[in-house]
């Protein structure tokens, strides 16, 4: 592709169409027009510290203006970005900095730890001045003069990390012309299809999703090509959220299902507000409190090595009897994706038939990054992409994730998905937090287990709960051979640097190894 499919021509975008719309971030309020110069200032000035085309800038910060603008400055200039995962165990951040090839690191104050691993000269604070380098100062003494750096839609342009819940953080590269695509995919299923949580230039978008997560899935990207205002929070917080939520007047959120519980715990109501939720299955409890809440949602199912693969939507001529349920279990795949269920035998399912979901989109890397065993496993011959989550294909065309292939269960030859275990055990008002474990058995290889958090001052008991799963047996909902073998109540869920409850550590915890 030529320069103009780029990263930084969505920023260009903004500043022609809408240069008067803002960004915000506390008492930061900056227009398109103003951010579009701070950023082209800002590229000048890392060009003459050095930073050039193909160098790997880190940058480890909340959800800020300045992050915005490092994620425009890098796209003008060239440079590769990497956004740290900052939830990653510390020994995981300085390995993935490291295999990165980052050379400049920028940090704020909270990840001053950071620079006593790095080359100190080459470490600049976002939020004051270390004596050396100060950011701002970048900005005000650079030259606003738009240079070529001659960049083309098919560089690289963002590495980015698995979560490394089973072993080392997975790297993989993304070019500029997929970054966009991915984005586009996002506003293109939620702009022109009806979706609960439409999306349009009117919009006032405030993400809760981290940068380090897919750019805050795409959502700076989004809110440029779209013009809209955007306003930033900062490190998540559910009491800022919902005070900014109401001072911006926000109308779009992005978030994962714990967030959302953080913040519907407040009590408060959000009408009006449209929200886009993944990262992991959203529990039915969950899902009505957030529709009594007075929002509406959609969800998303994607991953930091595919980018977005499909959205919820309601189809136009296909009747749902229940539209919460539909939309937190069923997503549709974005424009360009192509699915497919391969069977345990390798052959293709038919609809409603259980088997490995495999993808193909044109935004997605088609690799990990300098690991060739992991890419040799993850791809086929024909490029589709093995997601190692086990889902249906509906006869409408949706999509429901059933479970990861890791986590189904194993028992007597047959598999128990427990993710639907899980779903209806949340549907317990007690319930806070649950996940469904096998356990070695002697007999039938695998059983389940269900680990459960309570909500604060709420009770239940073994009993309950498996009365309650023997009732969703006589209804039809799950096999009688499903039900947990064991139930245990633990006061805290180990999560992931994701937000999604950490199996592995979970396995530890309650002593499965």
């Amino acid at each position: 592709m030529g320069n103009y499919f780029t990263v930084f021509e969505l920023l260009k975008r903004a500043k022609d169409l809408t240069p008067n719309v803002e960004i915000v971030y506390g008492d930061n309020i900056y227009t398109y027009k103003e951010v579009y110069e701070r950023v082209v200032k800002l590229a000048n000035s890392l060009h003459n510290l050095g930073i050039k085309k193909g160098t790997t800038i880190g940058v480890a910060d909340w959800n800020t203006n300045r992050f915005v603008e490092l994620l425009y400055a890098s796209a003008l200039l060239g440079c590769v970005i990497y956004p740290v995962n900052i939830r990653l165990p510390p020994e995981q951040i300085i390995w993935t900095i490291k295999f990165a090839n980052v050379e400049w690191l920028f940090i704020s104050r909270d990840f001053e730890a950071l620079s006593k691993v790095f080359d100190s000269s080459k470490v600049v604070y976002l939020d004051g001045n270390n004596g050396q380098i100060s950011y701002e100062d970048l900005i005000s003494k650079g030259a606003m003069e738009k240079v070529n750096y001659d960049v083309k839609g098919g560089d690289p342009y963002s590495i980015l990390f698995t979560s490394g819940t089973t072993g080392k953080p997975k790297a993989v590269m993304y070019t500029h012309e997929k970054v966009i695509h991915g984005a586009l995919s996002i506003v293109h299923q939620l702009g022109l299809y009806n979706s609960p949580a439409k999306l349009s230039s009117n919009d006032v978008i405030m993400p809760f999703i981290p940068f380090y997560h897919l750019w805050s899935w795409g959502s700076a990207f989004i809110a440029s090509y779209l013009g809209a205002k955007y306003v930033l929070t900062g490190k998540f917080d559910p009491k800022t959220a919902i005070q900014l939520i109401k001072r911006e007047n926000a109308t779009w959120i992005n978030a994962v299902p714990t967030m959302i519980q953080m913040i519907l715990s407040s009590g408060e109501q959000l009408p009006g507000v449209k929200a886009l939720i993944g990262g992991q299955a959203i529990p039915y409890n969950v899902a009505k409190s957030i529709s009594d809440a007075g929002l509406k949602f959609s969800t998303i199912y994607g991953g930091t090595d595919m980018l977005a693969i499909s959205i919820s939507i309601i189809p136009g001529k296909f009747q749902v009897n229940d539209d919460i349920d539909y939309l937190r279990t069923t997503t549709h795949p974005v424009p360009f994706v192509e699915v497919k269920v391969i069977k345990p035998d390798g052959t293709e399912a038919s609809y409603n038939e259980i088997g490995e979901l495999y993808v193909r989109a044109p935004w997605l890397p088609g690799s990990y990054y300098n690991n060739p065993e992991e890419t040799q496993r993850a791809y086929d011959e024909n490029g589709w992409f093995k997601t190692g989550d086990l889902a249906i294909i509906t006869e409408e065309g949706g999509l429901r994730i059933v479970d990861r292939l890791k986590d189904v269960i194993k028992s007597g030859g047959e598999w128990i998905p427990s993710s639907v275990l899980e779903s209806i055990i949340s549907e317990i008002p007690a319930v806070e937090q649950v996940a469904v474990l096998g356990y070695p058995d002697q007999k039938w290889g695998e059983r389940p287990m269900a680990v459960v958090k309570l909500k604060p001052g709420q009770r239940t008991d073994q009993k309950e709960i498996l009365e309650y799963l023997r009732d969703a047996v006589n209804k039809g909902r799950i096999n009688k051979w499903w039900l947990p073998d064991k139930i245990v109540f633990v006061d805290n869920m180990p999560l992931t640097s994701t937000g999604k409850i950490n199996k592995l550590a979970l396995r530890k915890d309650v002593g499965i190894g």
